[in-house]
């Protein structure tokens, strides 16, 4: 597909416009009943009508005032848009200022909240297609404001559709020229049309900024996070940084420059200049009309100002009827983001206690285009894959038994971390399969099988939360979990440092939103990580370089520790490093995706292969 072809809106039927707009109306109408149904009466009917009343106030002052009505006569009219306007700035100011904020608030959070939930459940494979990222990462940032537009496009509709039909009895009554009224009708239609080719354009212009926003708020972060303050202060990261800020801002300037001379051709120019030539063009033809005496003064003052409001009606409604599809498009691949069905799902059957692991023949790929398993229908029903290189793991076959202490080592990419993710379900297998008990992995209840395992990630993350709950997850209780938290802390080498904070566990860890707050340094943070594991019943522990940000001896303790606690458990390291290893019961040695050695350490020393090279290598550098 050429470039040109890809950068085109995407063309949209009535009745897939249709059905996106409504879909969204009545998910708000779920979410927020009192935001869709307030919003409705108040924005929609009772501007709409507010709108009747100043026409009619206007034509009828004016035409008492020509036909010499009494001065009480005049004054009751007055008095009568008075009390009405009284009455409608009182609700709306209500609504406005009190109400709506509060229901903003609400419907945003419950829509972002089932984004969360949905988020919960997309295969990792998602996360390496930068297109649907960045589809995700879009429909996170505008779901709920371009729900609010939505209902306001709606009301404002309603509000347009009310006034204009009132505006045209109002110039019937007039006894207007229909020259008028076809002549605003007109001036409609060309609205709509140059709206219609304006929103594709503010589509396609949204389209090629999102990547490059989502790269500016990267290097946004990277100068206000204090994980990166040392490197840009004591490398040359710096330079880096500032030169993809560069680029990028010049990118941003192109796109602005390219969409802002369509812009201003058609709002500019065509829109807003042959609107308010047709307008005046209206105003000095009922000028003449006035001259030659075919009308009278009070109806060409209430005409004219009821013409102005016609027109002002009738780009309301067709400024809004025209944002359907833009509002569409963007609708399309929200509902395509949240119809995503994992590829990766739960089977039926309980999960009872490990006995066994097995991996049979497995071979697996990041190139998903190979794969239907990985490949997923957008909005647009495009199939779309991840394009690849090389298997990360090529015909894999091992066996892991309960209570094995079992280490998996291989220099960096040689398919360990990718083992694992198979082995935790991250991932299904390109090909091959793996066995739980006898039985393919996919046949167990997902959720059951990742609660029996205890993970420790080398890309660990902390929360901005207290270090209990960091252990505890969500579910802490501090009267049931206080003990058992600072247990697993102790476990994993915590306590020196708990013992000097005052809160305890309860501390907050992270500055960012507690003023009590601290940070860690990475072998304490790692130590928190670790404890997780520690602190719950699993029955499979993962350790993922546990040890990567220790020193030797916060190593070697670390390791005695795991070796107590883990009696009764089944643990798999996986590691560059070899200072776990002689502690393992089997070691499987990968290198470059496949499995080329396995024994204890005593057996692969003598056999003298690529594992015992390694291990003298390492060795050296201890002594």
């Amino acid at each position: 597909m050429s470039k040109k072809n890809e950068n085109r809106a995407p063309k949209q039927s009535f009745a897939m416009i249709n059905r996106n707009y409504w879909r969204m109306f009545f998910k708000v109408v779920r979410l927020s009943p009192t935001f869709a149904i307030g919003g409705f009466l108040v924005e929609g009917v009772l501007w709409g009508i507010n709108r009747v009343v100043n026409m009619y106030f206007t034509l009828h002052l004016f035409n008492a005032i020509d036909e010499g009505k009494p001065l009480s006569e005049l004054l009751r009219i007055i008095l009568y848009v008075a009390i009405w306007q009284i009455c409608f700035q009182l609700v709306d100011k209500i609504y406005f200022q009190i109400m709506r904020p509060i229901l903003h608030y609400r419907l945003n959070y419950n829509i972002h909240k089932e984004l969360f939930e949905k988020a919960k459940t997309l295969d990792i494979s998602c996360y390496d297609d930068p297109e649907f990222y960045n589809d995700f990462v879009w429909s996170m940032e505008e779901s709920s404001e371009r729900a609010i537009r939505v209902i306001e496009n709606i009301n404002k509709m309603a509000r347009a559709a009310v006034a204009f039909f009132a505006a045209i009895a109002a110039l019937a009554t007039a006894d207007t020229d229909a020259v008028v009224i076809v002549v605003l009708c007109a001036m409609g239609v060309i609205g709509c049309v140059v709206n219609h080719v304006g929103n594709k354009v503010s589509y396609m212009a949204r389209k090629e900024r999102t990547p490059l926003y989502r790269k500016q708020s990267y290097i946004n972060r990277a100068y206000h996070l204090p994980d990166y303050a040392k490197e840009i202060r004591l490398s040359r990261a710096d330079e880096l940084l500032v030169r993809e800020a560069d680029e990028n801002n010049d990118e941003l300037v192109r796109v602005g420059q390219k969409y802002g001379v369509k812009y201003f051709l058609l709002y500019g120019l065509f829109n807003n200049v042959l609107m308010e030539v047709a307008s005046l063009g209206i105003t000095f033809y009922m000028f003449i009309c006035l001259l030659r005496g075919s009308i009278q003064l009070g109806t060409f003052a209430a005409s004219v100002g009821i013409v102005w409001q016609v027109r002002h009606s009738i780009s309301e409604f067709v400024e809004r009827l025209a944002k359907f599809p833009e509002h569409s498009l963007f609708l399309e691949k929200y509902y395509g983001f949240l119809s995503y069905e994992p590829k990766v799902v739960s089977g039926e059957r309980e999960v009872d206690s490990l006995r066994s692991l097995e991996l049979k023949n497995v071979s697996f790929s990041y190139d998903f285009s190979s794969n239907p398993k990985y490949r997923w229908h957008k909005a647009d029903h495009v199939v779309r894959t991840v394009e690849g290189g090389k298997d990360a793991l090529t015909g894999v076959s091992l066996k892991i038994e309960k209570g094995e202490k079992i280490a998996i080592v291989g220099y960096n990419g040689a398919g360990k971390t990718t083992l694992i993710k198979l082995l935790m379900r991250l991932y299904d297998p390109t090909d091959g399969e793996v066995v739980y008990n006898g039985r393919p992995l996919p046949e167990y209840r997902l959720d059951e099988y990742r609660d029996k395992i205890g993970c420790v990630f080398q890309d660990f993350k902390l929360f901005d939360a207290s270090i209990a709950e960091n252990v505890m997850g969500g579910d802490y209780d501090a009267e049931r979990d206080g003990e058992r938290v600072k247990e697993a802390l102790c476990a994993a080498g915590f306590s020196d440092k708990l013992a000097t904070l005052s809160a305890g566990i309860d501390t907050h860890l992270g500055c960012e939103f507690s003023e009590g707050g601290i940070n860690l340094s990475g072998g304490e943070g790692q130590k928190v990580a670790i404890a997780r594991v520690f602190a719950r019943p699993y029955e499979l522990w993962i350790m993922d370089e546990p040890s990567s940000a220790l020193d030797p001896v916060a190593e070697y303790e670390l390791n005695q520790s795991i070796l107590e606690h883990a009696k009764d458990k089944t643990v798999i390291f996986i590691s560059h490093r070899l200072s776990t290893t002689r502690m393992a019961d089997r070691i499987y040695m990968f290198d470059s995706g496949r499995l080329i050695e396995a024994g204890s350490h005593e057996e692969l020393m003598q056999t003298d292969g690529k594992y015992a090279e390694m291990f003298r290598l390492q060795a050296e550098k201890y002594k």
